[in-house]
């Protein structure tokens, strides 16, 4: 028997729905994988997607055009993608882009490299690689030749201060002294 099983694309449909991340996003939500072409291998617990990949998981999001899934015992353990960017989003909080991602389902770490950008509410993270845990926050980077590692911290804002332009309310004092430009006074 040939250990390499290529299920009907209905049957990969309803394999990828069952709850394979326990340790996920949301812990029994299911996970859905759509792409121009699929194939699972479920001896070797192997999936290679390809065009227009994104898994969605509750609110977290990736698309890809390359996507990996590896699984262990029917869970998913491990993602791997490749793209013009990769992408990933989780809710309004987190988004990130990179040539190349990696996602560690159990240890719950994104491993970005390729021009690696990770947004976490306000702040932005830059480099070569950016290492991202979706538990504690933790982010590190680092740059390759050229390519430094950025971070952006946005500035606190004063309370009461909002994100409008002040008001146009010029208390200087008027001045009767004409400018140069101006047009002459008329009585």
């Amino acid at each position: 028997m040939n250990s390499k099983r290529h299920l009907a694309p209905s049957l990969l449909a309803a394999l990828l729905l069952l709850p394979l991340g326990a340790q996920a996003e949301k812990p029994g939500a299911p996970i859905e994988v759509s792409a121009d072409s699929g194939r699972f291998e479920q001896d070797a617990g192997t999936g290679l997607y390809q065009g227009n990949v994104s898994l969605i998981q509750g609110d977290r999001k990736m698309y890809a055009d390359t996507m990996k899934l590896f699984t262990k015992d029917g869970e998913l353990v491990r993602v791997e993608a490749s793209g013009s960017p990769v992408r990933m989003e989780e809710g309004q909080n987190l988004s990130a882009h990179a040539n190349n991602l990696e996602y560690d389902v159990r240890a719950r770490t994104l491993v970005l490299t390729g021009d690696a950008f990770v947004k976490h509410q306000d702040s932005t993270f830059e480099g070569a690689k950016v290492t991202y845990n979706l538990d504690n926050k933790r982010v590190d980077a680092s740059g390759d030749g050229d390519q430094r590692v950025r971070l952006v911290i946005p500035a606190q804002k004063s309370p009461g201060e909002t994100d409008s332009a002040p008001a146009s309310n010029d208390k200087s004092p008027a001045t009767d002294t004409p400018q140069p430009d101006a047009e002459p006074a008329t009585q």
